[in-house]
C-alpha cells in the first residue's frame, strides 16, 4: 500500500489527520518541511495539506496535482483560497466536521484497485440446489486466479456458509457483529475482521442467532469488497428480503442454480419472477441430475434467461464436503471448472452496474 503524504507542523491538526488515517486503514508519510517534501508530493497517491503550511506550499512553487487536499481546523479566510488555488487543491475540508468526507478520500487512495471487482450472487431454484456449493466455488476459485475474495451469506435461514469452507470454528465476526454497519468500510480492515479459509474471507451468519443485516449494512460490505478489487459472492435466499434484494439488484451477474428436474423448473419459475424484480442480469445455472431428461437449453429456455453454463455432476463431492473441504478446494473436477468458466465470462467486458 502507498503511503499517503501528510504536510503539516499544527500537532493538534496532525493527531487529527493521523486518526483518521488509521481509521481508514491506510498508512502515512508526515512532513513539516515543505523544502522536503518534492519528490514525495509527485508520486503519493494521496495529499494532505494542514492548513497552516499553506502559504508556504504555494511560495515554493510544487506542481499541480490531483489529490490534493487541504485540511483547516477553522473555516479558510477569503484571502487564502487563491494559495489554495496556486497549490491545485481539490478540496478545502474543515475537521471536525468533515471528517467522513477524508476518511472516504484516504480510504480511495488506500483501496484503489489493479483489476475491477465484481459482485455476484447467486440463488438457488428450489431447495438443495446447489446455490451455496456454487457460491463457495466461486469464490474458492477466484482466491486460486489471485483475486482477493469475499463469500457472503446473505441467507439469514441457511446453514451457515462458513460451513461450506469447513471454517466454522475460525474465529472472527459474523453477521450478529456487523448488523449496525453503514457507508464505507475499510477493505482491509474488514478482511482482517472476518474468518478466512481457502484464500477466501467469509461472511456468515451464526447459527443460534437469527438476525436481518438488512439493506444497509449488506450494502456497505459488498461495496467495501467490490470497490477493493475484491470477487464478492453473495449467497441469496429464494425468498428475499430488503437487504438480498439490494445485493440482487446492485449485483453484476446473478445465478439462478436449477437441477434439470420438471419440479425444480416449476419451482424455480417462481424464483426467476421474483428476480426480474430486482435484476436484468440474471442467468441460469442447470445442475445435471441422474436420470433426468431435461437438456440444459430446454431449462433456460422454459424459464427464460440465458445459459450461464452447466453444473455437472461431481463423484465425491458430498463426502468431502463431510470433511470439511470447500467446492473447487482442489482446482479440479466439475464444480471447479463451471466456476472457472463464469469467472473468465466476468472478465469479459460488460455492462457494470451500480452497487
Amino acid at each position: 500500500m502507498e503511503r499517503v503524504l501528510v504536510l503539516t507542523a499544527d500537532e493538534v491538526l496532525l493527531d487529527d489527520i493521523l486518526r483518521l488515517v488509521a481509521a481508514a486503514g491506510c498508512e502515512a508519510d508526515v512532513s513539516r518541511d515543505v523544502g522536503q517534501i518534492r519528490a514525495r508530493w509527485r508520486m503519493a497517491p494521496l495529499v494532505l495539506v494542514g492548513g497552516d503550511l499553506l502559504a508556504a506550499a504555494a511560495k515554493a512553487g510544487l506542481p499541480r496535482r490531483d489529490g490534493t487536499l487541504l485540511l483547516c481546523r477553522h473555516p479558510l479566510q477569503q484571502a487564502d483560497w487563491s494559495l489554495a488555488v496556486d497549490v491545485g487543491v481539490a478540496h478545502v475540508l474543515t475537521l471536525p466536521a468533515a471528517e467522513s468526507a477524508v476518511i472516504g478520500a484516504l480510504a480511495d487512495a488506500a483501496e484503489t484497485a489493479a483489476a475491477p471487482g465484481w459482485l455476484v450472487g447467486v440463488v438457488a431454484g428450489r431447495g438443495g440446489a446447489g446455490a451455496s456449493v456454487v457460491t463457495a466455488a466461486l469464490a474458492v476459485t477466484a482466491a486460486r486466479l489471485g483475486r482477493s475474495a469475499l463469500a457472503v451469506d446473505a441467507d439469514p435461514l441457511g446453514g451457515g456458509l462458513d460451513l461450506l469452507f469447513g471454517a466454522e470454528e475460525v474465529f472472527g465476526l459474523r453477521w450478529p457483529e456487523l448488523t449496525e454497519v453503514s457507508g464505507r468500510l475499510s477493505a482491509v480492515a474488514l478482511h482482517q475482521a472476518l474468518p478466512s479459509a481457502y484464500g477466501v474471507s467469509i461472511l456468515a451468519h451464526q447459527r443460534g442467532r437469527v438476525c436481518d443485516p438488512g439493506a444497509e449494512a449488506m450494502l456497505a460490505v459488498a461495496r467495501t469488497g467490490r470497490r477493493a478489487g475484491d470477487v464478492v459472492v453473495a449467497d441469496l435466499p429464494r425468498q428475499m428480503g430488503p437487504g438480498s434484494s439490494a445485493l440482487g439488484a446492485a449485483a453484476d451477474l446473478v445465478l439462478l442454480v436449477v437441477p434439470a428436474e420438471v419440479r425444480a423448473c416449476a419451482a424455480a419459475a417462481r424464483v426467476a419472477d421474483g428476480l426480474s424484480l430486482v435484476t436484468e442480469s440474471a442467468r441460469i445455472v442447470v445442475r445435471t441430475v441422474r436420470g433426468g431428461t431435461l437438456g440444459p437449453d430446454v431449462v433456460a429456455d422454459n424459464l427464460g434467461l440465458p445459459l450461464a453454463g452447466v453444473l455437472r455432476t461431481e463423484s465425491g463431492l458430498t463426502a468431502a464436503l463431510e470433511r470439511g473441504e470447500a467446492p473447487a478446494g482442489r482446482g479440479r473436477g466439475p464444480v471447479a471448472a463451471l466456476a472457472r468458466a463464469v469467472l473468465r465470462d466476468l472478465d469479459r467486458p460488460v455492462r457494470r452496474r451500480a452497487a
